[in-house]
């Protein structure tokens, strides 16, 4: 049975008594062997069995004794995912970290979102969890909160690297599997007419393995990566194992066709294209998620940089950061500007264009009293405003907040199509596995299976039909 000791600092205690009910809370929760609160540090501890008790049900449990327990919310991102199943890998390597209380990674925004115990886990923790599970996140840099406008940046940067990626492994690809689409012209609707049996005394064949093999090498490379961490290290089949193994066995059958191990058809063409098309399919998903990521930067790049405070006192003006504007601080706004952020008019009268929230294009007068959305511009009056929202909590954080949620949320039918790719490869493989072993030991037997179905003994009915047509019709006398 495995243990793990959380270490809380937990707000909204007055007395001995209050960290006693807490003890007694926590203590007749099931899964949690010990827990010892302090009332004079504000800290406790809990020991408990994952197994039984998650941590979150801990906080929950403090909750609703009335009391706080310290916890941080991080947003992280996350690259190299290619499936719903590599976000449910990643989910599953950061709860096993200890001290983590929620994770939901979502694969359309490339990110996790984690709420945890800052005492317990840290962030250097979630990016080796992260690592581990054979992905790579985006770091923030040394000093940096990861709250600011430079982890945006490192996170449009990295996704505008793996568009060029992509986009660069696709017209590799092309340019290679371009001709065997003439190939396959060539074979199934010229008769194999225009190509020659051998090229300056060299089978045909190799030309399509040279063809297809810095395909196979170069674009093959990270599905083949991406399968080998699925299975080794999360235990799990997604969809890179499936591209893999088809690709794979189209190549490898191919080549031992090729070197007259075994008697059968090329399937060079095969390996190519499915690498090709999956590649292509890859760089348009990843640029439909830097649109999505480019329309909140244009959202945010609406608000105003800085603001100019009026004191009090004596009247006097200065210019700060937005960042340092506290509800209740006074800001003029001149007219052109924006106003910095949400209040109400205390002193002034002007006209407001809010077209950039509301859609109206008719400027809204504003006078004492009236309310004013941050970011929104003033027209040609001077206002004094006071600050009644900042940060997170004005209109366009609101707005920005909102869309996020929505590309994160995910409608029931993509729920139930997540579920069902988690079984969806494996019993892919089985079945194909099952059918090949079957043609292997039993071909007669599976000939006449086969030869058996309605839709063949309908092909073979139509095809005596028409043999018994033609009999007739050459039969018949010419006509006069």
């Amino acid at each position: 049975m495995s243990t793990r000791t959380a270490h809380l600092d937990i707000r909204g205690m007055s007395c001995a008594n209050c960290s006693q009910s807490i003890n007694s809370a926590l203590e007749s929760t099931d899964g949690v062997h010990e827990a010892s609160i302090n009332f004079a540090t504000d800290e406790g501890t809990v020991e408990y069995d994952p197994e039984q008790v998650s941590l979150a049900t801990i906080y929950e449990t403090i909750d609703d004794a009335g009391y706080h327990a310290d916890r941080a919310s991080r947003s992280i991102g996350i690259t190299d995912m290619t499936c719903a199943n590599c976000a449910e890998a990643n989910e599953t390597a950061l709860e096993s970290v200890p001290g983590v209380i929620d994770v939901e990674v979502n694969y359309a925004t490339d990110e996790a979102q984690v709420e945890h115990n800052p005492v317990d886990a840290s962030l250097e923790e979630l990016y080796t969890a992260i690592e581990n599970a054979g992905y790579m996140p985006v770091r923030e840099e040394e000093g940096d909160d990861g709250e600011g406008q430079s982890d945006q940046e490192r996170r449009d940067a990295a996704r505008q690297a793996e568009i060029r990626k992509q986009l660069r492994l696709t017209l590799f690809g092309a340019v290679l599997s371009a001709p065997f689409l003439f190939f396959l012209a060539n074979r199934f609707l010229l008769g194999g007419e225009l190509l020659p049996e051998t090229v300056f005394g060299v089978t045909f064949g190799w030309v399509e393995f040279l063809l297809a093999t810095p395909v196979y090498v170069v674009l093959g490379r990270e599905f083949l990566a991406n399968s080998y961490t699925a299975l080794v290290k999360n235990r799990t089949a997604n969809m890179d194992v499936l591209i893999a193994l088809g690709s794979s066995t189209a190549y490898i059958y191919s080549l031992v066709v090729l070197l007259d191990l075994l008697a059968g058809n090329l399937y060079f063409d095969t390996a190519a294209m499915i690498l090709v098309f999956i590649t292509l399919g890859n760089y348009l998903e990843a640029r439909s998620k830097g649109q999505a990521g480019d329309a909140l930067r244009k959202l945010l790049e609406m608000e105003a940089e800085t603001a100019t405070l009026v004191d009090d006192d004596d009247g006097t003006e200065r210019e700060v950061p937005l960042e340092d504007v506290d509800v209740g601080d006074r800001m003029k706004v001149r007219p052109g500007e924006k106003i910095p952020t949400d209040g109400v008019v205390v002193d002034g009268q002007s006209a407001v264009d809010e077209s950039m929230v509301t859609g109206e294009s008719v400027p809204v007068e504003k006078e004492d009293g009236d309310e004013v959305i941050g970011s929104t511009i003033n027209e040609n009056g001077v206002l004094v405003v006071e600050a009644t929202k900042v940060g997170e909590d004005t209109a366009l954080q609101g707005i920005v907040q909102t869309v996020k949620e929505a590309q994160a949320r995910q409608p029931e039918i993509q729920n139930l199509a997540d579920r069902i790719s988690a079984y969806f490869v494996p019993a892919v493989i089985l079945n194909a596995t099952f059918w090949g072993l079957i043609w292997f030991l039993f071909p007669e037997a599976l000939a006449g299976f086969v030869s058996a179905l309605p839709l063949w003994g309908w092909s073979a009915a139509a095809r005596r039909r028409s043999r018994r047509s033609s009999s007739r019709l050459s039969s018949s006398p010419p006509p006069c």
